[in-house]
């Protein structure tokens, strides 16, 4: 039963990647504390700079594209 739900797991998983976790991580900065803490707060760092990462990929390929030549 579990490799059935794989595949939507998976797809979830890929719709929702960068925004699912930080809002995940978030919620772990509010709760926690000390060193624990400061593991999610650098955790939440990374996941948002992976965002911004993928924004300027997608910009890129966008500029890329023919319309924007002529």
């Amino acid at each position: 039963m579990p490799n059935q739900f794989c595949p939507l797991w998976f797809r979830l998983l890929r719709k929702t990647y960068p925004w699912l976790p930080l809002a995940a991580t978030v919620w772990r900065i509010a709760f926690f504390g000390g060193s624990q803490r400061q593991r999610e707060q650098t955790r939440f760092w990374l996941l948002v700079v992976k965002i911004d990462f993928a924004n300027l990929i997608a910009l890129a390929i966008d500029l890329c594209q023919p319309e924007y030549w002529a």
